[in-house]
């Protein structure tokens, strides 16, 4: 009984024709995309949590370019006594140099009023009181300014969020896309043997053999398409991690590689993921056009 009903499927199997060949194109560009969006979510999340252990207990003070040596010691004294304050580091012309040097190139700086940048640790443990220390720095130096660097991560992770829904998106439009297309090509191959699925049901062939050749044919088509989006998501992957450390970024920014275990599993879920989609909807849309019939 069991190998009659194989065989049945494999002699009712429809779309052995060309109406599903362009399946398997279709869903690798779907995959390949929500594989990049996959990965934009890592790249998301590590670029955050960089952004906020490195920023997480940062100031930073800009004193005028024109102001005297005496005041600039009297600043630095006055911030190494501010409770709060863990360390204190002013900053030489040649590392503010290289510090604007990606948005400036190789300027000297002797012909630019850039202001001197000091380097304000702050203390976990004891929080400091800025708007005192900013009091105090404007009875010193009226002109100098005091970024508050800890306040970044929240507009970060506030933007982040937006992206994340993005690109999450993203990969629910592409595996719904998938399910379209595996729906529009069974739907097209049971019309191009409109005659012989008509005749194979009238003569009393179930259904459920009917639509399962169709929905093991999607199966492997999507499974070949998956794969082959798969890897050219992958192949993408590696040319801009070698593109990513030509190019440097003021911001901790990296493209994860073929090293990193999430990008596989990423990419290997959506391989049978773009499989089981196809074939469920091939199924459930053959299995619907074979209930209209009489």
């Amino acid at each position: 009984m069991i190998g009659f009903r194989l065989a049945a499927r494999r002699r009712f199997a429809l779309g052995s024709d060309s109406s599903g060949r362009l399946l398997p194109w279709v869903v690798a560009l779907l995959v390949y995309a929500a594989g990049l969006c996959g990965v934009g979510l890592i790249v998301l999340n590590d670029a955050l949590r960089a952004s906020e252990h490195t920023l997480a207990a940062t100031l930073t003070l800009q004193v005028p370019a024109e102001t005297s040596d005496a005041r600039l010691e009297t600043v630095l004294a006055l911030l190494r006594q501010t409770p709060g304050i863990a360390s204190v580091h002013l900053l030489e012309p040649a590392e503010t140099a290289r510090l604007l040097e990606p948005w400036l190139g190789s300027v000297p700086l002797d012909d630019l009023p850039v202001p001197r940048l000091i380097d304000l640790r702050a203390d976990p443990n004891a929080e400091p009181d800025l708007a005192m220390l900013r009091q105090h720095l404007a009875s010193v130096v009226p002109d100098s300014r005091l970024d508050d660097h800890r306040l970044w991560p929240q507009e970060m992770r506030a933007a982040a969020r937006r992206i994340e829904g993005v690109l999450a998106a993203g990969i629910t439009i592409a595996l719904l896309l998938i399910a379209a297309a595996a729906v529009v090509a069974a739907r097209t191959a049971v019309m191009a043997d409109r005659s012989v699925s008509e005749l194979l049901h009238l003569l009393g062939a179930a259904d459920f053999d009917i639509a399962g050749g169709l929905a093991v044919r999607s199966l492997g088509r999507g499974l070949l398409g998956g794969v082959i989006g798969a890897i050219a998501a992958l192949l993408t992957i590696l040319a801009l991690g070698g593109a990513g450390s030509v190019v440097q970024l003021p911001a901790p920014i990296a493209v994860s590689g073929a090293a990193d275990w999430r990008v596989w599993g990423i990419l290997s879920a959506f391989v049978p993921a773009a499989g089981l989609i196809a074939m469920a909807s091939a199924w459930v849309a053959v299995r619907r056009r074979l209930a209209a019939m009489p």
